[in-house]
């Protein structure tokens, strides 16, 4: 196969997703109450006033709920014969929302003000496709990406073609892709994810100028996306780079040491941005949890009350999985796989993936579960075609050496002096044209 084929498989891959996405998953995506908002702030980046904004975001919105209630109504055997009036449904839902769709606090409104990145990216194709549209697009191309992304990092690690677009796929059907479909920031955050991790492998590798130049602008573009994820993402790989530094000499180098200052100024950065432009930090959206989305007075204890529902929380959480245990094994033999092949890589992949666990720790709401640790799917998404390669490369067998043939024994050739006497020739002579056996009588 030509590289410009293989090069191609995973772009089909990636097309064929896309196009299972266009045809069979798309209707089955509802609405949400995130998108609405992501909606609202695209338009008025496209210029719209803040009323016709929030009249548009609502009319998709409430026309996209109505459209997903008749499609469950025509499979509910007391529903399946009603009309869809899908017209009345949405007119009923406008006029349900007369300032918008709730919750409409400010405070809780400028949790999501303060992500301007997601709603700036889908502006090009709001503008052409329409706001549904327009935002969903967006996110699956995001997420079509980081399946390529994954195939990219994959080959840099040594995994073979058709075991590094088994990543992809896995990277697809795992709650990565669940999730990339739907018009929040999922999609275009964890491919941005997989280009920091990308970025900072190639500084273990030496490829300063590509690697810095990947992870700075992958860390960047992600923390106006959502920077209380790349505040995380940028940490760990910093506090990974730590560890790779004090326990490898292989990896003591400037490309080890690049990956620690850029992730410890991008974190730095993050934060001192955060402070500067008054953004939603930790504890306003603890209170948004304890107060109903503002709707009640804010607690005294926001901290301590989530020590406590963490406590309740993940007790019920392994129960959860333990009934379908895919994620745990996943974690456990991916994590293997990454710590065996290379223990550097695996303190990057695993600390990329942590932020998954983090964010499940500040949220720990059962409603979003899978939702909000879906970065711990990296970890098997990139460890399980490693373990697969190295299976492979086991069971090959090793082929013998091949014999070496036995160099033919160069027959005497008779002496020219007594051929040209006309002297018969006979075995035993020398080429010097003495007898090596007793002479003839």
């Amino acid at each position: 196969m030509t590289s410009l084929r293989r090069g191609l498989v995973p772009l089909l891959v990636a097309l064929a997703w896309v196009g299972l996405w266009a045809v069979a998953l798309r209707p089955a995506v509802g609405p949400t109450n995130d998108g609405y908002r992501y909606a609202r702030i695209a338009l008025e980046l496209l210029g719209e006033s803040p009323a016709d904004a929030e009249r548009d975001a609502l009319s998709a919105y409430c026309g996209k709920l109505s459209r997903w209630e008749a499609r469950r109504a025509s499979v509910n055997p007391l529903t399946m014969y009603d009309p869809p009036q899908i017209v009345q449904r949405t007119q009923a839902c406008i006029a349900r929302y007369p300032d918008g769709l709730t919750p409409n606090k400010p405070r809780y409104e400028a949790i999501f003000s303060d992500r301007v990145g997601y709603p700036a990216l889908t502006t090009p194709l709001v503008a052409i496709l329409g706001v549904n549209a327009g935002l969903t697009v967006t996110s699956v191309l995001c997420t079509a990406i980081g399946g390529l992304l994954i195939v990219r990092l994959l080959r840099e690690i040594g995994v073979p073609l058709h075991l590094a677009v088994v990543g992809q796929v896995a990277y697809y059907g795992s709650p990565i892709g669940y999730w990339g479909v739907y018009p929040l920031t999922e999609g275009p955050a964890m491919a941005l994810t997989v280009a920091a991790l990308l970025g900072a492998v190639w500084l273990l590798r030496k490829r300063t100028v590509a690697g810095v130049s990947l992870l700075l602008g992958a860390l960047a573009a992600g923390a106006v996306i959502r920077f209380s994820t790349f505040l995380l993402v940028a940490g760990g790989l910093a506090t990974a780079g730590l560890l790779i530094l004090a326990t490898s000499r292989q990896h003591r180098h400037v490309g080890t040491g690049l990956l620690v200052g850029v992730g410890s100024v991008t974190t730095v950065g993050i934060l001192t941005s955060a402070k500067l432009l008054g953004l939603s930090g930790a504890g306003e959206t603890l209170q948004d949890k304890w107060t109903d989305h503002f709707t009640r007075p804010d607690v005294a204890d926001p901290w301590q009350r989530l020590v406590d529902l963490n406590v309740n929380y993940w007790s019920q959480w392994l129960q959860q999985e333990l009934r379908s245990p895919w994620l745990l094994l996943g974690l456990a033999l991916g994590a293997w796989a990454l710590l065996r092949h290379d223990r550097a890589l695996g303190w990057l992949t695993l600390a990329v993936a942590s932020t998954g666990l983090a964010t499940q720790i500040a949220h720990p709401v059962v409603s979003q579960g899978n939702r909000l640790h879906i970065a711990l799917w990296l970890v098997p998404v990139v460890g399980i075609p490693l373990l697969l390669a190295r299976r492979g490369r086991a069971s090959s067998p090793v082929e013998p050496p091949a014999p070496v043939a036995a160099a033919p024994i160069p027959m005497p050739r008779p002496p020219s002096d007594r051929l040209a006497t006309g002297q018969e020739w006979q075995p035993g002579w020398s080429g010097a044209g003495t007898a090596t056996s007793p002479p003839l009588g």
